[in-house]
């Protein structure tokens, strides 16, 4: 068969621009099994789009996250007006609320990972099998939805059987950026998943794709990735997107080892971070010598109680503390998110996230408003015992500097307002201005670093 993939556009708000590692996985699976596949990434190149006849595929496959869902909702009725094939939906929102993209004309939801799913719905729909037959998806039948059996989450061993993801469809690979574009350089870059699902609990966080068992690629299957990336596309960084990418230090070690037996040389980095709790120095360290250069530590509250009691992140104030100090002694650019606004959160605990902030001092600190996607505990109790303030699904980003929701002692006023006062008192201290000012390269960063301060200072829109 014939058939299209598609990463809607990103009109809302900034974002990088990563590869659509979703849609390259289900692109790869596709093709090993013998089907025709192309690959649209409008967040990158929607011209094309504009551009071309769709008549002659089968199946369109659409993924998308909350941010993207009305773009997604808008792409898929234009489909349906023009063109006869199925329209599947995939990924983070529609594996939440799939009721909500039935009622929005999509012909069937693919729920959780998408891998065998796709497989086994293009064989039913070349045979024109029933569809009750396909596990993990809904549809509707005679105006009422059926759910199928959910499918069960690959194991290790099949993720390891997995082809890597079809970067080769991607229109341009040089159009891809970094994964913290505002404080890197330029770079050719791509990005990889090298492990999925979370086993740990934080209560924004949705877990209805990959899960919360763990499940790992090899060291060696991660190792071949590394060497593929940097020898048929010259990539000069890779960012790893894993959930949780150093849960087992044993594992990481392994993968450090053989890109210095390969004699792979890249700068790498872990776009979403390390657990604060499963880093040491000599860890660090050894990833270094590979290359490694960058990471972010999830921290969120400068509260105890709140990041135990409230977020359920199994994470200490004193492993942020160690964790930031042995990437600096490593040299390893740390880099600290926080959470303003979350569950249980009042006044003075938003300031002691400020201050717990300043008391770490990386160089770049990311404070955001907390939002509540559909389908994560925080979202349920919002529903059960809040008020939400935000019903435009576009606007569900981590950037747009907004409340989302009441609860408790949460209020708008005072979310955006401790919002605002934390990138000012953490960037307009005089050691930072100093230290960016002085800091080797600073000149390469300054700009964006500029045009950043500009909007996480308050005075977009700041009154």
């Amino acid at each position: 068969m014939k058939i299209l993939l598609i990463h809607p556009q990103l009109k809302k708000y900034v974002q990088p621009k990563l590869a659509p590692l979703g849609i390259l996985s289900i692109a790869a699976v596709l093709e090993k099994a013998g089907h025709e596949v192309s690959v649209l990434d409008l967040n990158v190149t929607p011209e094309l789009y504009e551009a071309a006849d769709l008549s002659g595929f089968c199946l369109a496959g659409i993924t998308s996250t909350t941010p993207l869902i009305n773009e997604a909702y808008a792409l898929a009725k234009k489909l349906k007006q023009k063109y006869s094939f199925p329209v599947v939906f995939g990924g983070p929102h529609p594996s939440a609320l799939p009721e909500e993209a039935l009622d929005n004309g999509v012909d069937i939801v693919v729920r959780h990972e998408g891998e065998k799913t796709i497989l086994d719905l293009v064989n039913c729909l070349e045979k024109k099998g029933p569809l009750r037959e396909v596990k993990g998806i809904l549809f509707r039948e005679n105006g009422k939805t059926v759910e199928t059996p959910a499918r069960e989450l690959l194991t290790e061993k099949e993720l390891d059987e997995l082809p890597f993801p079809s970067y080769h469809l991607l229109h341009d690979v040089s159009l891809y950026s970094t994964p913290q574009p505002v404080i890197s350089e330029k770079a050719r870059s791509l990005t990889i998943v090298t492990s999925r699902g979370c086993p740990y609990l934080c209560n924004y966080c949705f877990k209805g794709v990959f899960g919360k068992k763990w499940r790992a690629h090899s060291p060696e299957y991660v190792v071949r990735l590394f060497k593929y990336l940097t020898s048929t596309f010259k990539v000069d960084e890779i960012g790893v997107q894993d959930d949780a990418f150093n849960i087992d230090k044993k594992r990481v070690q392994a993968i450090c080892e053989g890109l210095l037996k390969e004699g792979i040389k890249v700068k790498w980095t872990t776009a979403q971070g390390l657990r604060a709790n499963a880093v040491d120095l000599e860890l660090l360290q050894k990833m270094k010598q590979t290359g490694f250069f960058r990471t972010g530590f999830g921290i969120e509250s400068g509260n105890q109680s709140i990041i135990s009691d409230q977020i359920h992140k199994a994470v200490k104030k004193e492993d942020a503390i160690l964790a930031v100090k042995a990437a600096k002694a490593a040299g390893i650019e740390p880099i600290t998110y926080f959470m303003i606004g979350n569950s249980g959160e009042n006044e003075k605990t938003m300031q002691e996230t400020i201050n717990f902030a300043k008391e770490l001092d990386t160089d770049v600190a990311h404070f955001t408003i907390t939002v509540p996607f559909p389908g994560t505990p925080l979202y349920e109790q919002i529903k059960r015992e809040g008020k939400f303030l935000v019903t435009d699904w576009s606007l569900y980003g981590y950037t747009n500097g907004i409340c989302y929701f009441e609860l408790g002692e949460l209020n708008k006023e005072l979310v955006e307002r401790m919002w605002k006062k934390a990138y000012r008192d953490y960037y307009l201290r005089p050691k930072m201005i100093w230290r960016m000012l002085t800091k080797k390269g600073a000149h390469k960063r300054l700009p964006t670093l500029f045009k950043a301060a500009l909007q996480y200072l308050g005075l977009r829109g700041a009154k």
